[in-house]
Formats: C-alpha cells, sequence, structure tokens
C-alpha cells in the first residue's frame, strides 16, 4: 500500500527529534498509534496547520508512506 500526504518540519528537517533527510527512506519498527508513535503525516495540506502553528521558517513536504498505514 502506498498513500502519498504531507509533513512538516522545523527549519533543520526534523520533526519530533527525528532527523530527516530529503529523498532518504525511514522504516518504524514497533506499534503504530496515531500522532503518539511512528511516523505522521497528513493527507490534506490545510490539515498540516491544524498541527502545528505557523512558522515561515518550517519546511513541508509532500512525503510517501509505503507498506502498513493507519489512518483516522
Amino acid at each position: 500500500m502506498s498513500i502519498k500526504g504531507y509533513k512538516v518540519f522545523r527549519p533543520d528537517w526534523t520533526c519530533r527529534d527525528f532527523q530527516y533527510e530529503v529523498g532518504k527512506t525511514y522504516k518504524h519498527d514497533g506499534e503504530i498509534k496515531i500522532c503518539k508513535q511512528g511516523f505522521h503525516f497528513c493527507q490534506k495540506l490545510s490539515d498540516c496547520f491544524s498541527y502545528y502553528t505557523f512558522d515561515s521558517d518550517n519546511k513541508v513536504a509532500e512525503v510517501e508512506a509505503i507498506g502498513f498505514v493507519e489512518t483516522r
């Protein structure tokens, strides 16, 4: 399964103290809990700003989730 979405990052490409790099693929080992455990993103770009205070220095990227994906 593959789902595209959007993710907000700090200016240094971190989110929740995890360092990301553009073009890389990451795998979460362990249980997935929405907004608590695992990698997270929004399927609609506008939803990103419900979770983050606007900061013009932040980065927003299109992402693709591959494999098991849990959605609301």
